[in-house]
């Protein structure tokens, strides 16, 4: 990573603000957009363009390069299944965002802790040793699971537990907020993973009706482009979970997720291999 500082023509009052806003590196201001870091007070349009450009001078972003020069840098989290590590390639994958999509008591949540728990396992056992924010909208987190969990790869449940940062979500706001905490926690505390459990459950509360669609999917959009910038900024994964509404297709019915067609996340290819639980990511 590197810090704000190394940014030509940037001021002490500068990161102070960019900081308080949680962009803590010269990578997320980067990859922020023009119009997030110019709505920060104290900044203004001319200024905070300036140092984006800036930022992706000093990154070497302004220059194109040969396409066999792209390091993907790809890392792999084992899910404990074999075939359903090699039904997605490895695992869940670092730098990407992947969504798990299904009905009431489909077994998202649990697939979630799981992850939350073999992320923290040896390398050469399938995992990153490192820690997860859980970002828990539903307040389905259970830590007698993930004891249980935790004791079936041979780990210690106290230690496990003190490697998952977890926060109760009240509203969408409250999540956009937290999402944004969690980017200073993978600088810090080593977290490789993020967990939303589930992505669409309060936006689907707060906003209803047609008339507010289209201020439901800005600020889904907006969640979804922060965790992307989070997930290759830090290269660590990004794992939602998402309920289901039942889509009617002619004589026909099936579920589909909730929240439309996001650029990021719900364009992506769909994994029809469980009939029960239905996985995509944006690779």
């Amino acid at each position: 990573m590197a810090e704000l500082s190394q940014i030509k023509g940037i001021n002490a009052r500068q990161i102070k603000l960019l900081q308080e806003n949680g962009v803590n590196t010269a990578e997320a201001l980067a990859m922020s957009p023009l119009r997030v870091i110019s709505s920060i007070d104290g900044l203004g349009e001319k200024s905070a363009k300036k140092l984006i450009w800036n930022a992706r001078t000093a990154l070497g972003m302004t220059e194109f390069a040969p396409a066999s020069d792209i390091n993907e840098n790809v890392e792999f989290i084992t899910t404990g299944s074999s075939e359903l590590n090699r039904i997605l390639g490895g695992g869940f994958q670092t730098g990407k965002l992947t969504e798990i999509y299904g009905p009431f008591k489909s077994g998202k949540t649990n697939l979630a802790q799981t992850i939350a728990v073999t992320i923290q396992l040896p390398r050469s056992k399938g995992g990153l040793e490192s820690a997860v924010c859980y970002i828990d909208t539903e307040n389905t987190f259970s830590k007698e699971k993930v004891k249980r969990i935790a004791k079936r790869f041979g780990l210690n449940p106290s230690d496990v537990l003190a490697k998952i940062f977890h926060a109760r979500i009240y509203s969408s706001d409250h999540q956009s907020q937290m999402i944004m905490k969690a980017e200073a926690l993978c600088k810090t505390r080593n977290v490789r993973l993020i967990v939303v459990d589930s992505l669409m459950a309060l936006l689907r509360a707060e906003y209803i009706g047609i008339g507010m669609l289209a201020r439901r999917q800005a600020t889904l959009n907006n969640m979804i482009h922060a965790l992307s910038r989070i997930a290759e900024t830090y290269n660590c994964a990004v794992l939602l979970t998402n309920q289901v509404a039942t889509k009617m297709m002619g004589m026909f019915s099936g579920n589909d997720a909730i929240g439309g067609n996001s650029d990021v996340i719900l364009n992506a290819s769909l994994l029809n291999s469980c009939p029960w639980l239905s996985l995509q990511s944006n690779v």
